[in-house]
């Protein structure tokens, strides 16, 4: 018994010498790779506890597209009047361009105001004739993306401890070569990352001003409605007049080839006249 206990206490011993001796060695490349391998445990562990996201905390994407009927003489006013819209709800213009037929407008709103400022376009003058939002939940991807980003930055970490234990130029070029894909992967994920912020920030609405040629009635509710008798009726004397005036012109526009027409009837008669005077005598 005694000699048993003698055989395992020189065991220990031996095997606490030798823990001893390789803590006091230099790093070694199986001992880098063991730190990786730790490093890719911490990693998926890491993934594994991401907590998931309560309802005030979601990340929206909303977007509208709202239409807006105007008249020629309105346009200007309409314009103004959204830009004084997009100053009140602290948004600012992101691109605009206009046509013979559309005037259209990329209004960037902090997302805090989106629902009340597509509410407030049915204000600025005109007639809304189309309004579409749309809101995507990008709340899934957005947790993988910040977990991602952690896990490479704690192996990020752990390279760098391993770079100030390495004592081998290939072993320092091999860590430091690590070090920079993993911070370009870094970079990457947090240009997404703040692209996904900014869209949830601010939302973004595409306003369409549609320039109609024709008078429209409005009631007392601010509403467009269809045209009256009278309206149409009056419509339909311009319209004719209008076809009076086009014929006119366009008769006009002929006049050289009547003057030659007259002419040659002129000579036309004239010969005629002369070759009945030469039959009769």
């Amino acid at each position: 018994m005694k000699k048993i206990l003698i055989a395992v206490v020189a065991a220990l011993s031996i095997s606490s010498c030798s823990r001893a001796n390789r803590n006091t060695e230099p790093a070694t490349s199986a001992e880098i790779a063991q730190e990786y391998l730790s490093e890719e445990i911490v990693e998926a562990s890491s993934a594994n506890s991401t907590p998931v996201p309560s309802a005030d905390t979601r990340k929206l994407i909303a977007k509208g597209n709202v239409e807006i009927k105007v008249k020629p003489e309105n346009v200007d006013s309409i314009y103004d009047n959204i830009n004084a819209l997009i100053k009140k709800h602290n948004g600012y213009k992101s691109s605009e361009k206009q046509n013979e037929f559309r005037y259209s407008v990329s209004a960037s709103i902090p997302s805090t105001s989106f629902e009340d400022f597509t509410d407030a376009l049915n204000k600025v003058g005109g007639k809304m004739s189309d309004k579409s939002i749309n809101v995507q939940d990008v709340t899934d991807a957005y947790t993988d993306l910040i977990s991602e980003i952690k896990s490479k930055e704690a192996a990020l970490e752990q390279y760098r401890v391993l770079l100030k234990r390495a004592n081998k130029i290939s072993e320092i070029i091999e860590i430091q070569t690590k070090i920079d894909y993993i911070q370009n992967d870094i970079d990457v994920m947090n240009g997404r990352r703040i692209n996904i912020d900014r869209k949830v920030a601010y939302s973004v609405v595409d306003i369409d001003l549609i320039i109609v040629k024709k008078e429209i009635a409005k009631d007392e509710d601010d509403d467009y409605n269809t045209p009256s008798f009278g309206s149409e009726l009056v419509d339909s004397l311009s319209d004719g007049w209008a076809i009076i005036k086009f014929l006119i012109v366009f008769l006009l526009r002929l006049w050289p080839f009547f003057i030659i027409g007259g002419v040659g009837y002129f000579f036309y008669k004239k010969r005629k006249e002369d070759s009945k005077t030469s039959s009769k005598n």
